[in-house]
């Protein structure tokens, strides 16, 4: 955990229009730097650590725009950003977070989601 007095580095994926997308890096409040476009989201994140001189274990939260948005775009940002918290172990797969996608597709977590842990 870290202090205070530490910096808290921060990934926000935004995929709410399939198009338009923005991936942006900050360290506490300050944007350090911002990709956007018609763009490959894993890519960017990566472009964005190497020209800040971060390692992705060093990303403190990530998270992406919930919606409302394109089905595709939310699917992606959100899958991203849920697949890299697993990973790195932030969080387990029961407090992985879901788009909002409405009453169409339903999708539900099940007890399996629950019952899983990220491996070390």
């Amino acid at each position: 955990m870290k202090t205070q007095e530490e910096s808290m580095h921060k990934i926000l994926i935004d995929t709410a229009k399939r198009y338009e997308k923005s991936v942006k890096l900050f360290k506490d409040d300050k944007l350090l730097g911002e990709k956007f476009g018609d763009i490959d989201v894993t890519v960017e994140i990566q472009s964005l650590l190497k020209e800040n001189n971060l390692k992705l274990s060093e990303i403190d939260e990530i998270s992406a725009n919930h919606g409302p948005g394109s089905f595709t775009g939310l699917k992606i940002g959100v899958t991203v950003a849920n697949i890299l918290n697993w990973a790195l172990g932030k969080k387990k797969i029961s407090e992985l977070s879901y788009p909002n996608y409405g009453s169409e597709p339903n999708i539900h977590k099940t007890k399996w989601f629950d019952e899983q842990k990220p491996s070390k």
